[in-house]
């Protein structure tokens, strides 16, 4: 088992066709998969519960934290999160077992700026799965 380096995971934005540019300044990047169970437990039981396999809703929420760096990518982000538009995404994940590319169309669910007096500015975005997802190990 290898320890992997978290400044090696890339978070990337579809600019055009298949040109994807990395969001520069990441310090912090988190992927949740979420699948939203059905439960068709009834009095037949015995009080146990029962979810339906294959059904519910699946999303995956990426959060990206970082120093932020003024750049072409940014206005892209800003229009994105203005428009409220979907855009292709990549997450690029490190790894020899377990590396491999999250790719799907999100939509930018909240975007936040904060500049203290004293440090470097910073962002905050989380974005949303807006239709199927994959996985491709590299």
């Amino acid at each position: 088992m290898t320890a992997q380096k978290g400044r090696d995971v890339l978070l990337k934005l579809n600019t055009t066709g298949s040109t994807y540019v990395t969001i520069g300044g990441a310090k912090t990047v988190t992927w949740t998969i979420s699948n939203t169970p059905v439960d068709i437990t009834n009095a037949d039981d015995a009080g146990v519960r029962k979810l339906l396999e294959n059904a519910g809703v699946n999303s995956i929420s990426i959060k990206c934290q970082g120093v932020y760096m003024d750049s072409a990518n940014d206005a892209l982000v800003n229009a994105d999160a203005m428009s409220n538009v979907h855009r292709l995404w990549q997450l690029v994940w490190p790894g020899v077992t377990s590396d491999g590319t999250l790719a799907g169309s999100f939509m930018i669910a909240s975007l936040e700026k904060t500049g203290a007096f004293n440090e470097g500015a910073t962002y905050n975005i989380t974005l949303e799965s807006a239709g199927a997802c994959s996985f491709t190990p590299s």
